[in-house]
């Protein structure tokens, strides 16, 4: 019985690590999207809103978004941060599966040296 629940676990980390690197493969090759986990979104507000003109400050940043975003295109950020948080879960996933992989050989093992 432990041979068939070890050959189980390991076929089942090795289909939890070779999707991995397969997800992993289709998203930093741009087939696929990483998962959306940080959004941004973009409010605008209107000089009606404001008080009718702008303040110095407010004028200053209004000018330093408008520079900063012909740099830095907007979705930038999010997008980074979406690849790295998928990064961080790939990681788990993947010493995950290995983990489980592990535990299936060596129930495969102990039942070959019981069983000889």
């Amino acid at each position: 019985m432990k041979k068939i629940i070890g050959w189980f676990l390991l076929i089942a980390g090795l289909v939890i690590i070779f999707w991995v690197i397969y997800s992993s493969y289709q998203i930093f090759t741009a087939k696929t999207e990483a998962p959306e986990i940080f959004k941004v979104t973009k409010t605008e507000v209107s000089q009606q809103q404001a008080g009718g003109g702008l303040s110095p400050e407010e004028a200053m940043q209004k000018t330093i978004e408008s520079k900063l975003g012909e740099i830095i295109p907007e979705d930038f950020l999010p997008r980074l941060f979406n690849l790295i948080a998928w990064s961080i879960l790939a990681i788990i996933l993947f010493f995950g599966g290995c983990k489980i992989s592990e535990i299936g050989i060596k129930l495969i093992k102990q039942e070959n040296d019981t069983g000889n």
